[in-house]
Order: C-alpha cells, then sequence, then structure tokens
C-alpha cells in the first residue's frame, strides 16, 4: 500500500528589523535549519506590513522600535489583515509595558535581543505549531505590566468625570440608592438617574454594580 504522507513543510519567516547586521545575522542563524526558511526581509515598520501582506509568512519576525511606524502599531495592522501569520516580538527594548502592549495587540512571543539562538529557533517552533512562547523571566513581568497599564487606563478615565459625578460615584460605591443619593446631594432622582447614566458611559461600564466594584477598586469608598 503507498504511503501518502507529504514531505513536511518548512516554516516561513520575514525578519523585520532596521539594522541591516542584526538582518544579516539572523538570516545566516535561520538557514542553518532546514525546517525554517527566510522568505524576506523589512526595514520599517510600513515595510513589514506591505511585506507581510505580500509574502504570507508563517512567522514575522518583528522589532518594535522602527522607522515611519512602531512594532506595535505594524503588528495591529498585520494581526488584523494577515490573521495567518504569527508574530513574535525579537527586540532590545526591555521594557514592562511594551511587553504588556505587544501580548495584547497579538504578539504570540517575546524575546530579548540577547536572547540565546536556541531559544529563538524553539520560539519559532512553538509559535508555528499554534503556541505561544515567552521566557520564564518576562511571564511575571508581563502580568505586572498588563496590571499598571489596566491601571493607568481606569486613572485616565476617572479624570473624565465632572466633580459632581464624582460625588455621585463615590455614593454609588456605597450601595446607595438613587433616591438616597439625590437626599444626600440636594438634587432630583431624575438628575442622579443622568449622572449615573454618565458615568457609566464615560468609565466604559454596563452596570451599576460595576460601577460600584470600580469606585471601591479606586478608593472612593469602602467595600
Amino acid at each position: 500500500m503507498q504511503d501518502n504522507l507529504t514531505p513536511k513543510q518548512s516554516i516561513t519567516v520575514l525578519i523585520a528589523d532596521d539594522h541591516a547586521i542584526l538582518r544579516e545575522g539572523l538570516r545566516g542563524l535561520l538557514d542553518e535549519f532546514d525546517d525554517i526558511t527566510v522568505v524576506g526581509e523589512a526595514v520599517t515598520g510600513v515595510d513589514a506590513i506591505r511585506k507581510t501582506r505580500e509574502l504570507r509568512p508563517d512567522i514575522l519576525l518583528l522589532d518594535l522600535i522602527m522607522p515611519e511606524l512602531g512594532g506595535v502599531e505594524a503588528l495591529e495592522v498585520v494581526g488584523t489583515e494577515v490573521p495567518g501569520t504569527k508574530t513574535i516580538i525579537l527586540t532590545g527594548a526591555d521594557n514592562d509595558e511594551l511587553l504588556a502592549r505587544s501580548i495584547q495587540a497579538g504578539a504570540r512571543g517575546y524575546l530579548l535581543k540577547d536572547t540565546a539562538s536556541s531559544q529563538l529557533v524553539e520560539a519559532i517552533r512553538t509559535v508555528a505549531s499554534g503556541n505561544c512562547w515567552l521566557p520564564p523571566g518576562l511571564t511575571g513581568r508581563l502580568f505586572q505590566g498588563i496590571s499598571k497599564r489596566s491601571e493607568a487606563d481606569e486613572s485616565a478615565k476617572l479624570s473624565l468625570l465632572t466633580a459632581r459625578e464624582m460625588e455621585v460615584l463615590r455614593l454609588l460605591g456605597e450601595a446607595r440608592s438613587n433616591s438616597a443619593i439625590a437626599d444626600v446631594l440636594f438634587i432630583s432622582e431624575h438628575t442622579v438617574k443622568v449622572h449615573v447614566s454618565r458615568i457609566l458611559e464615560k468609565l466604559e461600564l454596563e452596570t451599576r454594580a460595576e460601577a460600584i466594584r470600580f469606585a471601591i477598586r479606586h478608593g472612593l469608598a469602602k467595600a
């Protein structure tokens, strides 16, 4: 009986970095492996998007600090337009916020440029197989970065509230009813409802319960 197995296809890789020496070094390294094929190079963020569209590589190896368009922004476009390409960040930027932003934008792997070549090859194979790859030392920092970013986003939303809306939110945090809030602030219950609606809109919340938790989380009221 004839075996119908097909030869294993190599993993196609596009290298996006603005430093020619690094691109050449990476190409030379990856060319040593039979299961990995470098199909192109890009020197800017815009170039990375264009060549990803054209070449449809399995893996985009992307630096974060790029001319014309930053790596995170390029990553977001690639993720939307070429979902079949999985992105691995390879950067010298050892920054928790950039790490968190990259993962949230859709990166499937993240490595620093001082990573051992064996780890880079392992990351490419792991991500190409459908899994994610993150060095153990960066895992804890990723969650810290996401937490800090989330806190910063919430603080920015909180700054959109007026002084009166802050008062209403504080009283909401104490689980007071609309009528009770109206009595405390000497305003009508209808006005309270308007304030609550605007608070939910500005904080991007859907329910009163979420507003109560938000107020407690930010120290406006005690649990």
